[in-house]
């Protein structure tokens, strides 16, 4: 494992984050591993969303589909409903 090193935190700063860390039962070093690894999981789901996106674009392209959908959510589960009333699905 890695070890960070962080320089001229201000007292105030040291302060409160050693009061959260109390807080929450946990060693200054635990809760800021705890806050990296939080902001990490965010950031990795950020560009997974990212990288969603720019294949769905790329897919839509490719498909020759522009601009976006004016099918509403409502009224895809209407034509399921009424596919399986027509005994379709």
């Amino acid at each position: 494992m890695a070890t960070i090193q962080v320089r001229d935190v201000p007292d105030e700063v040291a302060a409160v984050i050693g009061e959260k860390a109390s807080a929450e039962h946990k060693s200054v070093s635990a809760y800021l591993r705890d806050l990296m690894a939080a902001d990490v999981r965010r950031e990795l789901q950020r560009r997974a969303i990212s990288a969603w996106d720019e294949e769905l674009k790329q897919t839509q392209q490719r498909l020759g589909i522009t601009g976006p959908t004016t099918v509403s959510g409502a009224e895809v589960v209407r034509e399921v409903r009424d596919g399986y009333d027509r005994g379709e699905g």
